[in-house]
């Protein structure tokens, strides 16, 4: 049995499952295809998937009555899906695309190489967890009792499932910054996004809110938010009292580690989440594991978020 990750493509149509087959060939996956919505999901009964793409228009069951049939199942409910459709590819199908739980909606002819970079995206994460997952069964397999590494891998795998279905990016942004203070025990967490002339950075969530949301800072900025965007790569100062990076944040009384990890989608960084402590060595390698999981999975989630904000305000100005 091969331990590649799966991953499910569904057409009525030959020739589109062909030409997915072939785009796919280059990964290392297993792909398995289904004709219709009811192939499809005995398929995911038999099989865990990394991933399904779907085509909108097939008979009986379309694609998203198959995506709502799977959201209602518990152990497909977090699966990522992908749409592509030759017809349906106006603002209004893929607002219906994304209230169904895609994430993501490709109009046919697709071009192979941005297929595949969504593709990696998602294959990449769900390597991540079961890894992660397979840590976390190790770990309850030799301790009677809950580490905190245990309860901190446990979180960020459960999250990371989650959030990738939450649209309001509001609300997808406070309850990230909500989860990591309670779970992970942090007294600072904050969320810095892009703006879209990619210049300057907006906080969009913080707790405690010591800083007013919508305060920005450039891009070019010194502190770890800036650096961590600018270079796309974590930063980590466990001692801050050693770092000229380190810039303390209003109303908190003491910081002595810092962690800022950008939130990434393919190549594009679309923020960062930065983390504080009022501890020295706050962030062992067990915690950057855990956290860069999770905002890896941060990072799909506000870009679907905000291209589900950009199709409803494309509706908006068509009527």
């Amino acid at each position: 049995m091969t331990d590649k990750p799966k991953i499910l493509i569904v057409d009525d149509k030959e020739q589109n499952l062909f030409a997915l087959e072939q785009t796919l060939k280059s990964l290392p996956v297993d792909v398995l295809r289904a004709t219709s919505g009811n192939d499809a999901l005995s398929l995911v009964l038999e099989h865990e998937f990394a991933l399904a793409i779907v085509d909108v228009q097939m008979p009986e069951m379309d694609g998203y009555e198959l995506v709502e049939l799977l959201r209602k199942n518990t152990a497909t409910s977090r699966l990522p899906t992908i749409f592509v459709s030759a017809i349906y590819s106006d603002e209004y199908h893929h607002r219906k695309g994304y209230d169904s739980g895609a994430v993501d909606f490709m109009s046919k002819p697709f071009v192979p190489e941005i297929l595949l970079s969504k593709v990696n995206v998602f294959i990449d994460l769900y390597e991540k967890r079961r890894e992660l997952q397979n840590t976390v069964d190790e770990l309850h397999r030799t301790n009677t009792t809950l580490s905190r590494r245990t309860l901190q891998l446990e979180t960020s795998i459960k999250v990371s499932q989650q959030i990738t279905s939450i649209l309001d990016l509001k609300e997808l942004l406070s309850q990230v910054t909500d989860i990591v203070k309670t779970q992970f025990n942090y007294p600072s967490v904050s969320i810095w996004l892009m703006d879209d002339a990619q210049r300057n950075l907006t906080l969009e969530a913080s707790t405690p809110q010591t800083v007013d949301l919508g305060a920005s800072i450039p891009l070019k900025h010194h502190g770890l938010a800036g650096q961590a965007c600018r270079i796309g790569e974590p930063i980590l100062i466990n001692d801050v009292t050693q770092s000229l990076g380190f810039i303390a944040t209003p109303g908190l009384p003491s910081v002595g580690s810092e962690l800022a990890l950008p939130l990434k989608f393919s190549e594009d960084a679309l923020g960062v989440l930065d983390i504080q402590s009022e501890h020295l060595q706050a962030f062992n390698p067990d915690d950057m594991a855990a956290l860069q999981l999770l905002a890896q999975q941060v990072a799909v989630a506000v870009r679907n978020a905000k291209i589900y904000v950009e199709v409803l305000h494309l509706k908006s100005l068509s009527r």
